[in-house]
């Protein structure tokens, strides 16, 4: 009896039982991936709270669909905000702003933009941290503004970096020669 329960499943309904093995067998793969994505995600976490001084403050996917953690580093007068995620492993290859808060006891204190590191271009990273950062300098800083040069270093790529600024509230002035110029955010009003 049982030969022929399947030899009868076999002849007449193998298409549909092919049919149910592939739609399970790509959900258990889907499943897998998504769990090996959650474990990253896990171990990235386990990491960034076993590093000193380091909050988690968001999380996104970029351009790229990649996953990322917004990451705040405050220690002293250094403000850092960093991307970690499976390919932000490195301790020197996090995307990131860096930054100091200075008050030189002339009642104008202010946050200077450092540097900005990027890893990879037009993938919406340093979009990602931007928001983070300023939110970071108005809550949790009497900073009047937020100042910054453009370097003459970076002047073959001042275009976008001007666009960048620009979109996230920044005043952008350039030199007569455009090779460097300074960027202004405005965190409050200045009393005069």
């Amino acid at each position: 009896m049982r030969k022929f329960r399947y030899w009868l499943l076999n002849t007449f309904c193998k298409n549909e039982l092919l049919e149910i093995h592939d739609h399970y067998s790509r959900k258990v793969k889907q499943i897998e991936y998504d769990t090996n994505k959650k474990n990253q995600d896990i171990d990235i976490v386990h990491r960034i709270l076993s590093e000193k001084n380091k909050v988690i403050v968001g999380e996104a996917d970029n351009k790229n669909g990649e996953h990322v953690f917004v990451v705040q580093h405050v220690y002293g007068n250094s403000i850092d905000f960093m991307l970690y995620s499976s390919r932000y492993k490195d301790v020197c290859n996090h995307p990131r702003i860096m930054a100091t808060y200075n008050n030189f006891y002339d009642g104008k204190p202010y946050v200077k933009i450092e540097d900005i590191l990027v890893e990879d271009n037009n993938v919406g990273n340093g979009s990602i941290l931007m928001p983070f950062f300023i939110e970071y300098c108005k809550r949790f800083t009497d900073a009047k503004k937020i100042t910054g040069w453009l370097s003459s270093v970076d002047s073959g790529h001042f275009d976008r970096s001007t666009h960048f600024y620009k979109k996230h509230g920044f005043e952008v002035g350039l030199n007569e020669e455009g090779d460097s110029g300074g960027i202004e955010y405005q965190l409050r009003e200045v009393s005069v």
